[in-house]
């Protein structure tokens, strides 16, 4: 019997499935299937190889390429806590289908958040591990220095169950107490500009952990602003515009990157038929090279500051915003324009969902998502805790002390909360 007996997941439509079409969320893929002889991605054999059933996949922002999952050919992803309020992107099918208690876990990707920001906005537990921790085969690319796949649960615990399967590496003890544990802000790139709410959940929590013995360490990351602006985007954007052709030459028979941009929606056409255009002019490439300079010097800058200060993860809230409006004008258009915030005014989307997360991103960092209560209206707030390349079984180690202490005492601001209620397991439960 395998680590998984029995139990249904979910996929994100980018990850190819034999038994069922993988359209990437974009038209011109609409029941395709891979092509003869290819099979299932190849993280999707270990799950199944360890007893997972395919239960379904889920919907996605189209590509890959946004953060609300408002998709104009298969619908819009409702967030389970206010439907009218975006999912986040672009694996919103994903956190939805767990946090709507569809499934007790799916699996992501997450090239530059997709994983977390997701995660984040529909409360449950969401986890992008390091770059090349898991196979990538078999998932439509956008960037291979940025792309991964991942897990999103309702519980540590279980995205710990699901890293050891993907990985192939047995996961380790959480420990038995947070006393001691070294975490780190670094408030001027972080914490910055956050909505009201979102900060006082983050506060709230960061006095939570407190309270169980963790030792708060604050200093900005020297420069972050400066190392960290345009890498993600010039990364996708350049090698999305070589890996998308190619794709689809070898795994779709026959579906050209012509008809892919003709059909996709109006947003997205501009921008691949644009990538496409410069994808080899000198400029691009001299972009993208530089690019690459600032990721390995942002890289080494992250593990300095780790190991200056001695912490084990740097923690921030995921997005400056809860889940906006679907109506709202990032919900209509990508790369969405303007974040409405709750007391007026607008943000960047690239702001309020991607600066957080941008880091861990570019530098190839495993980072966990773990929910941290809700805003008064009841939308909920994540956190992230982003750790140094290759420390994933320890982070998800310790995610689990985490977020045993984060619902303790229970959140009571959450409608209709109770002590425990977001913890569950994806341990087979004996039979009678």
């Amino acid at each position: 019997m395998g680590q998984l007996h029995g139990i249904p997941l979910a996929l994100k439509d980018n990850i190819a499935s034999e038994r069922l079409p993988t359209t990437a969320g974009t038209a011109a893929l609409a029941g395709a299937r891979a092509t003869t002889g290819a099979r299932d991605a190849g993280v999707a054999e270990r799950l199944y190889a360890e007893g997972a059933l395919l239960l379904g996949k889920n919907t996605m922002h189209e590509l890959a390429m946004g953060w609300t999952s408002d998709n104009p050919h298969f619908g819009r992803v409702g967030n389970p806590h206010a439907p009218q309020r975006i999912a986040g992107g672009s694996s919103g099918g994903s956190a939805a289908a767990v946090a709507a208690f569809m499934v007790p876990a799916a699996i992501g990707s997450d090239t530059n958040g997709s994983i977390r920001i997701p995660a984040a906005l529909c409360g449950v537990a969401g986890f992008r591990p390091s770059v090349g921790r898991y196979p990538t085969e078999g998932v439509v690319p956008l960037s291979h220095t940025l792309d991964t796949v991942g897990p999103i649960a309702r519980s540590a615990a279980d995205l710990a169950l699901l890293d050891a399967v993907m990985s192939g590496q047995p996961p380790q003890a959480p420990p038995r107490s947070l006393a001691g544990v070294r975490l780190a802000l670094s408030p001027r790139y972080y914490l910055s500009r956050l909505e009201p709410e979102v900060e006082r959940a983050f506060e709230r929590a960061r006095r939570r952990l407190a309270a169980h013995g963790v030792c708060w360490v604050e200093a900005d990351v020297p420069d972050l602003h400066a190392l960290a602006d345009g890498i993600a985007p010039t990364l996708i954007g350049h090698e999305s515009a070589r890996a998308l052709p190619d794709w689809l030459a070898a795994r779709t028979g026959g579906v050209s990157m012509h008809r892919l941009m003709a059909e996709a929606g109006a947003d997205l056409h501009e921008a691949l038929h644009a990538a496409q255009q410069t994808v080899n002019s000198s400029a691009a490439r001299d972009g993208y090279r530089a690019a690459l300079r600032r990721r390995m010097a942002l890289g080494g800058a992250l593990q300095r500051y780790f190991a200056q200060h001695a912490v084990l993860a740097l923690v921030h809230p995921v997005a400056r915003v809860a889940a906006p409006l679907a109506s709202a004008p990032e919900a209509r258009r990508s790369p969405a324009p303007a974040v409405p915030l709750a007391a007026g005014g607008l943000m960047t989307a690239r702001e309020a969902f991607g600066q957080n997360v941008s880091p861990a991103s570019i530098a190839a960092l495993p980072s966990v998502v773990l929910p941290a209560g809700f805003t008064r209206d009841g939308l909920p707030v994540g956190i992230a805790f982003d750790a140094p390349h290759g420390s994933d079984a320890r982070l998800l180690a310790l995610a689990q002390a985490l977020q045993q202490a984060l619902q303790h005492p229970p959140e009571q601001d959450a409608p209709g909360a109770k002590p425990g209620s977001a913890v569950h397991t994806l341990e087979p439960q004996a039979l009678p």
